[in-house]
């Protein structure tokens, strides 16, 4: 007798085949089929839906800046939320537009929970062009780390492309942070030529460090891996998507950071705060209270440091959309 698991999945497969099979005069309700494996491995993509703190900034700008005579795009939908969030402030017109299958999710939500003026459009936001200009710029377009998902090109070849002038970008301002950091031991990943067994010895490895693959250099931790910082924070730099240039970021940068906690030196974490103006802005700070995305730590041999000292850093970021360029050291 088939289990009621194997019944459900037979009844699920069943619906997916139908809707399939549906005529294209009927593509609108084809679009709306998700697949369930899909739904049942949603991964980091929906973790932004459990940082509060971030979806409450969401909501405060676009109530703030989204209003019923506008145009607003939502570029990279993903889970829909943004759109939604802006559907509840009556724009004139609303498209949510990504070229993944995650619009198939958004337009599915959309439509359980009553949201019926949101034109869901499958395209890349470089080949979405709308009939008229946009008052207002949605996105999340932050990768693990942060240039990678095409942040700056995409938002600019949008803003020049799409948007009215004086128009909006949310957000539109990052600090971006290289902090250095002490991961708690548990979390510690050393270094394979810093291993130390009672039988082998693994230093004579260090001669092929310039070998590796650049990605064995960077790691990807929880916030809670974090124990502290060792400095305080200050951006490495900032910029503006609604005033940027194409080629005005550094691509070299000295940092010094004086130690204000003294303890050892693992990495240094890469984590940024998103500015939607003065007063609301949301960050990916790992020790901030109820913090849960990700963050890119890059690796660094580790050393203690005490409190007074400088550490100083250099870093060539030559393609910030490729963290596997970029190089680092300290001193």
């Amino acid at each position: 007798m088939p289990s009621l698991m194997a019944l459900r999945r037979q009844a699920w497969g069943d619906v997916q085949s139908k809707l399939r099979d549906l005529p294209r005069r009927v593509k609108p309700l084809r679009n709306l089929w998700v697949d369930e494996s899909e739904l049942a491995n949603l991964g980091s993509r929906y973790m932004p839906l459990v940082d509060t703190a971030r979806v409450d900034a969401y909501r405060n700008a676009i109530e703030r800046y989204v209003q019923p005579e506008h145009v607003v795009v939502d570029v990279g939908t993903g889970n829909g939320l943004r759109a939604m969030l802006a559907a509840r402030c009556g724009p004139r017109r609303l498209y949510a537009v990504d070229a993944s299958s995650d619009l198939d999710t958004a337009q599915w939500v959309a439509c359980r929970n009553g949201f019926t003026g949101i034109e869901f459009v499958r395209a890349d936001i470089s080949r979405f062009q709308p009939p008229e200009r946009v008052d207002v710029l949605l996105h999340e377009l932050v990768g693990e780390g942060v240039f990678d998902a095409g942040l700056i090109p995409r938002l600019l070849d949008a803003r020049d492309r799409l948007l009215v002038p004086g128009g909006r970008i949310l957000p539109h301002r990052f600090d971006i942070f290289f902090e250095p950091v002490q991961l708690r031991e548990e979390a510690r990943v050393p270094f394979l030529w810093d291993q130390r067994l009672p039988d082998v010895d693994f230093s004579c490895l260090q001669i092929l460090r310039d070998t590796l693959n650049p990605t064995y250099f960077t790691r990807l931790i929880r916030p809670q891996d974090v124990e502290r910082s060792l400095c305080e924070a200050r951006p490495a730099f900032t910029l503006d998507l609604e005033t940027l240039r194409s080629g005005s970021l550094p691509r070299r940068l000295e940092l010094a950071r004086p130690v204000v906690h003294g303890g050892r030196m693992d990495g240094l974490c890469l984590y940024y705060r998103a500015h939607f103006d003065d007063t609301l802005s949301y960050d990916t700070v790992p020790e901030r209270p109820r913090a849960c995305a990700p963050v890119m730590l890059l690796r660094t041999d580790s050393r203690d440091f005490a409190r007074y000292e400088t550490i100083r850093v250099e870093m060539s970021l030559p393609e910030l959309a490729d963290i596997t360029t970029w190089r680092w050291n300290f001193s």
